[in-house]
């Protein structure tokens, strides 16, 4: 009795074994692929800086 549920339990662990790695497998097949951002690139400042704006502004 004992030796058979041994020999069940080495075979279910065998057996979660497979299902682990094909699910690994799986989910590694379904990870989204990184794209691609078009970010646009700001414009150059195009007016005179003034230190009392940047001190009213913060």
């Amino acid at each position: 009795m004992v030796l058979a549920m041994k020999k069940e339990i080495e075979e279910l662990k065998g057996e979660l074994t497979i299902y682990k790695t094909a699910l690994n497998n799986e989910m590694l097949s379904l990870r989204p692929k990184q794209q691609v951002m078009n970010v646009p690139k700001q414009e150059k400042f195009k007016g005179a800086r003034s230190a009392r704006d940047m001190d009213k502004f913060l």
